[in-house]
């Protein structure tokens, strides 16, 4: 039978191999690591490639201006026809359609995690690797071992993740977690556990396809399956994830988790809904119910950067960017923003972010301090000046 790991490199666990990939992501981000490397390269087939201008967007520096232009001309030079430019983070955008089940999927960025949601199984790469796959289409792995995670209670996928960090803290470096979801998650939830599993050193994460993701993929005309079952005797452990009550983690480490009402009454300054974990269609409209027709506390700032171009576009004909913009709160275009300490909404020394990010380490999102929390514990906070957690939480 053996792990998905396995099947996917058609090797037992422990072996090394070299293996190619079906799709491989790249953006303005890194490429300038490798831009001189690969200008004189033949691609092994671009047609495999999506590039995505996300994390200088628009560029907020002459600097990161020239590394997006450069990106445009690679693109243009290789004959990169699947480029995409300031509509979003590039994860989201490889979900909208771009990600197979069974596929191997990397990407130039270690949230590539994420493309495990649809049954695919997603490695991020650093530059050096990922401008072989460029070259080669293929590169060396050794086959990773398998931590089984049993999803027992539906949460949000905040929670959930956190839920995981809190248990495996930063101890699955170089692992594969299968996740078998026995509540029947939503696609977003899986989406976010994906993405911050590789809080976790993961090396991928994956959930079975089902009802849940073939419904998902319908929208984008994909109907493959990828059906698996591993042994847990396969596995090198397994651990359950049933979270009692909404989570947090404070600075300065994604798994330095807390209940959140212990850390209830903490001033904060400024609130951020979005990045590849969250700020979806779903989290973005949790917080505008949350907010409802209470406005933003003249004390805190509140951002909002929906994922893709085409969940702000969702959120705008439901009326819920409408129901946020009214309370106060001020909305960015899609795209990683400060997530990555990168543009817009940075924050001092001594000064406090809330928000939904997978990342709060020291000095990444400028001087302060960042904690993480779902969507209705940040839109209630940001209403309320102070870490509040909603009564009742879906």
């Amino acid at each position: 039978m053996g792990t998905f790991a396995e099947r996917i490199f058609g090797a037992k666990t422990g072996e090394f191999v070299h293996c190619e990939a079906q799709r491989v992501m790249i953006h303005d981000g890194n490429m300038p690591l490798v831009f001189d490397r690969l200008e004189k390269s033949e691609l092994y087939d671009k047609n495999r490639i999506t590039a995505v201008a996300d994390h200088f967007c628009p560029p907020s520096t002459l600097e990161r201006a020239r590394y997006v232009k450069r990106l445009r001309e690679f693109v243009r030079t290789k004959g990169i026809s699947d480029y995409v430019e300031f509509k979003g983070i590039c994860h989201q955008i490889m979900v909208e359609g771009r990600v197979r089940p069974g596929e191997l999927v990397v990407g130039m960025d270690s949230h590539s995690t994420t493309y495990g949601a649809l049954g695919a199984y997603g490695v991020g790469l650093g530059s050096s690797d990922t401008a072989d796959v460029l070259e080669t289409g293929s590169t060396w792995f050794k086959v990773p071992e398998t931590i089984k995670v049993n999803i027992r209670k539906d949460a949000t996928g905040t929670d959930l993740a956190l839920e995981l960090l809190r248990q495996v803290k930063y101890t699955c470096n170089y692992l594969s977690l299968e996740f078998t979801d026995h509540v029947g998650t939503n696609i977003e939830t899986r989406f976010t556990i994906c993405n911050m599993a590789a809080e976790t050193g993961a090396k991928a994460a994956v959930f079975p396809t089902d009802k849940v993701t073939n419904e998902y993929l319908s929208m984008y005309d994909i109907y493959e399956k990828n059906e698996f079952t591993t042994d847990d005797s396969h596995c090198r452990r397994v651990v359950e994830l049933e979270p009692n009550e909404p989570l947090l983690a404070v600075p300065h480490k994604p798994y330095k988790v807390n209940k959140a009402k212990d850390l209830e009454g903490t001033k904060i300054d400024q609130v951020v809904l979005g990045s590849c974990a969250n700020g979806r269609y779903g989290d973005l409209k949790k917080a505008a119910d949350v907010i409802s027709n209470n406005k933003i506390h003249p004390e805190v700032r509140m951002l909002v950067i929906p994922s893709s171009q085409r969940i702000l576009e969702e959120a705008v004909k439901e009326g819920v960017i409408g129901k946020m913009l009214s309370a106060g709160a001020v909305l960015l275009n899609p795209g990683c923003g400060p997530c990555a300490g990168i543009d817009k909404g940075l924050i001092a020394e001594g000064e406090v972010c809330l928000s939904t990010f997978n990342r709060n380490y020291r000095g990444r999102m400028g001087a302060g301090d960042v904690y993480i929390a779902n969507a209705e514990i940040c839109a209630l906070s940001a209403v309320k000046g102070v870490l509040t957690v909603p009564e009742v939480m879906e």
